[in-house]
């Protein structure tokens, strides 16, 4: 990389806390290197998020959606339709993520992709892996965060034994004494569905995904209980399908993750009628036991029934 030239760290867009604190430690990692490096979102943090950089103390990243010829590393995406910008427009110079490959390039570039929990995970492994970088506790803090935010306190089927050993030794830096209790006090702060509208809450943590020529969008929330949700079912389904409408999706769905009984409740627009969910659905929902990951556990599931 060309030491005089910005780079500029760019996460998905609806910026989750993975993405977000991805981005900030990678940029500190490549400053020590003498490389100019600017995290960057394009949008606003949810209340997650912002309570992890208030805890520790680290500032936002830069608030910019246009990047367009500009040098960018993708960090917890590679895919365009998940982007705030179009992969075309920029030079993308480096990927690391723990998706499933959507990225190509003319040229040959650093390509990071991970079977892990988190892209905090793949970050925080470089940094220990590093002789000269030095992980400081606002560092270690934001990188467990994330790590406990994207695995859901390890109870998400896409963890690894490398998610929980590198939390926990990011854990002892971040002085967390307590890591199960801490990933409950982060989900509590982004569960609350208050003084949200319905469209808030399922673009919170939204993400498109292509088959053939179409596409479809799931949202995701965290709860610690399904009642807030289940008080305003109406409200959201028909949400739901006004943005299967407007962004012209085959369907949408919120997947509503009770993180303490480990299950998920789906809330579906119209459209839906061809995915096998192997349970009863009723008034456009339907609840699955042990479902956590969108990745992992649903979108497979979707693909397999529409293919």
């Amino acid at each position: 990389m060309n030491q005089k030239e910005t780079i500029y760290i760019v996460g998905h867009k609806s910026p989750d806390t993975d993405a977000v604190c991805s981005a900030i430690a990678y940029s500190e990692y490549l400053k020590h290197k003498g490389i100019i490096a600017v995290p960057t979102i394009c949008g606003e943090l949810n209340p997650e998020t912002k309570y992890v950089l208030e805890y520790f103390g680290v500032e936002e990243p830069v608030n910019m959606c246009s990047i367009k010829d500009k040098k960018v590393i993708l960090v917890d995406y590679n895919e365009n339709s998940q982007g705030f910008i179009n992969l075309e427009d920029a030079n993308v110079v480096e990927v690391i993520d723990h998706h499933k490959i959507g990225f190509s390039s003319s040229n040959p570039i650093r390509f990071e992709i991970r079977p892990y929990g988190s892209t905090a995970t793949i970050i925080a492994k470089k940094l220990f892996n590093s002789t000269t970088f030095k992980i400081t506790r606002p560092i270690a803090g934001i990188l467990l965060s994330a790590i406990l935010s994207d695995t859901v306190i390890f109870k998400s089927s896409t963890t690894t034994s490398i998610d929980v050993r590198i939390a926990e030794e990011l854990s002892k830096i971040a002085e967390i004494d307590d890591v199960q209790r801490f990933g409950i006090e982060l989900k509590k702060k982004k569960s609350s569905l208050k003084g949200m509208t319905a469209e808030q809450i399922i673009k919170a943590d939204f993400k498109s995904f292509e088959v053939g020529n179409n596409s479809f969008g799931i949202g995701q929330i965290e709860v610690v209980d399904l009642s807030e949700a289940n008080e305003r079912k109406n409200e959201l389904i028909e949400e739901l399908n006004k943005i299967k409408e407007k962004e012209n999706f085959l369907f949408v769905i919120l997947m509503v993750t009770d993180i303490i009984n480990e299950g998920s409740q789906l809330l579906l627009s119209n459209g839906c009628e061809s995915i096998s969910f192997n349970e009863e659905i009723k008034d456009n929902s339907v609840y699955i036991k042990g479902m956590m990951s969108r990745k992992k556990d649903l979108v497979p599931q979707i693909m397999e029934s529409i293919k």
